[in-house]
């Protein structure tokens, strides 16, 4: 039993294990991988907004940086669900651009961060 807890301690294998679950049950309930990658996006963004949410009440500061990733992640989620749906090339190209912004922000916000 130690040797198995020592195994489970070890973080790669513990991810390894999480992300073949993960596979096995995408595939036994054939659920299209894009969705799978979707709404996996969109938890990532309430996770951003909730950490901002939580750093602002604790320290009466918003973090920019939480801010952006959101908003990354966001535009990532919607180019995503653009390019599996065939919209236009416009609109991809508009969240290409946006998320291009945003990465351009998001360096500005490290680089000029207060916590220095």
């Amino acid at each position: 039993m130690e040797k198995f807890i020592l195994i489970l301690k070890q973080r790669k294998f513990f991810e390894l294990l999480v992300a073949l679950g993960l596979f096995i049950f995408i595939h036994l309930n054939n659920i299209p991988f894009y969705h799978v990658i979707a709404t996996l996006l969109e938890l990532m963004v309430i996770i951003e907004v909730i950490q901002m949410l939580f750093v602002f009440f604790e320290d009466q500061k918003i973090k920019i940086c939480f801010m952006v990733d959101a908003s990354i992640i966001f535009f990532i989620r919607e180019l995503l669900i653009a390019t599996t749906n065939h919209e236009p090339l416009v609109n991809i190209g508009t969240y290409v651009f946006l998320i291009a912004i945003f990465f351009v922000f998001r360096y500005f916000a490290v680089k000029f961060s207060y916590n220095k």
